[in-house]
């Protein structure tokens, strides 16, 4: 089961990304985030490992996620599970002139799988309208 969102942020990738990498950060912007942490150490890369906090359909959910793919300014894929469900999410940034294309989005499998791609919808559309809101407050 699959789901995404895309947004035009009015802003360079390079600002966009800075954003999007700054893990830490997102619970000050993002309501459903409640805390990112790296797991492993050094800089992002495939192989990172992050723990995450979300609240998603009204459920407080611990991910541990790996990254599979990592392409800085284009692309990020993470991998991981939670309750029995196979969760892969995914940022793809291309830029536009200037502007930057947002997509956000993942698949799901597995038991709750139908519950995991209504949430997992849900913070997509919540990242892709912070982000834009966020970036776009910043350039004013």
């Amino acid at each position: 089961m699959r789901f995404q969102s895309s947004v035009e942020i009015n802003a360079a990738v390079e600002k966009v990304w800075a954003l999007i990498d700054d893990l830490e950060q997102w619970h000050k912007w993002m309501p459903s985030i409640h805390k990112i942490e790296r797991v492993s150490e050094g800089s992002l890369d495939v192989g990172s490992r992050l723990s995450m906090t979300a609240r998603v359909s009204g459920l407080k959910v611990r991910l541990l996620m790996e990254i599979t793919e990592f392409v800085p300014k284009r692309s990020v894929v993470m991998e991981g599970k939670a309750l029995g469900t196979r969760l892969i999410r995914f940022y793809r940034f291309e830029p536009l002139n200037g502007r930057t294309r947002v997509t956000i989005g993942g698949e799901v499998s597995g038991l709750l799988a139908w519950l995991a791609r209504r949430g997992g919808q849900t913070v997509s559309d919540e990242i892709a309208k912070a982000a834009k809101e966020r970036i776009e407050s910043l350039e004013e």
